[in-house]
């Protein structure tokens, strides 16, 4: 219901001015891309979720936990035409948590370059292309009371994925953006360890292939310059 609500606030924004199709502001400026344009897109999604929760009237209860999570998401454009660009992305998570005696840290890393064709003559433009990727990951935890420790080791997964979304440009050249992406990818996982007391056991290595769709569309803001 929270994804449904953050979903229905972006594109709440995103028709601002819906009914003005005017592609030159009255300074002359123009909405679109241009050839020779350059772009970068962040990750929006915290926004959206923090204006979801207070529609919601959601609110967390502290304690004695503390955790941090560091999420950012962006991508670089290069228009090499007024409907074809070039792109550059990096999702960049990385997560801590802690209390009295355990903590758990996780790191996820995503690079990738890519090529985008644009369909669409108003301000509400779409978009489809596809994107190169490699990604790393860790995972490690640790209980002191239970004298437990897990370390995953760092897996390292090469890919690609195939996008479609739409972007809205509320004023000339920013624009508000929703996507979903499908990816296919193989990735390789060194030997885990597992620490319980004087005890020490490795896990296998193991290389994986898969499927992976984002369920939630990922929400944008884009600058264009």
């Amino acid at each position: 219901m929270k994804k449904i609500t953050i979903l229905a606030i972006a594109f709440g924004f995103m028709s601002i001015s819906a009914n003005s199709q005017d592609l030159k502001s009255k300074r002359g400026e123009s909405f679109l891309p241009e050839k020779g344009d350059w772009s970068i897109g962040f990750d929006a999604y915290g926004m959206f979720q923090y204006l979801g929760n207070a529609f919601n009237n959601s609110s967390n209860i502290g304690g004695p936990y503390v955790e941090s999570n560091i999420y950012q998401g962006i991508v670089l454009k290069k228009f090499t035409s007024a409907t074809t660009a070039c792109r550059v992305l990096a999702n960049l998570q990385f997560t801590n948590s802690k209390d009295t005696s355990y903590s758990q840290s996780d790191m996820n890393i995503m690079a990738g370059l890519g090529k985008e064709w644009r369909k669409g003559k108003t301000r509400l433009q779409g978009y489809y292309g596809a994107d190169a990727l490699i990604m790393l990951s860790s995972h490690h935890e640790k209980n002191t009371a239970t004298d437990y420790e897990y370390k995953s080791g760092l897996s390292i997964g090469l890919g690609g994925r195939g996008f479609l979304g739409a972007e809205y440009f509320i004023f000339p050249k920013i624009s508000l953006g929703a996507e979903y992406n499908y990816s296919v990818f193989v990735s390789s996982s060194p030997k885990s360890k597992t620490t319980n007391g004087s005890t020490t056991v490795e896990g296998n290595s193991n290389t994986s292939y898969g499927l992976s769709g984002v369920q939630t569309t990922q929400i944008n803001i884009n600058l264009h310059f």
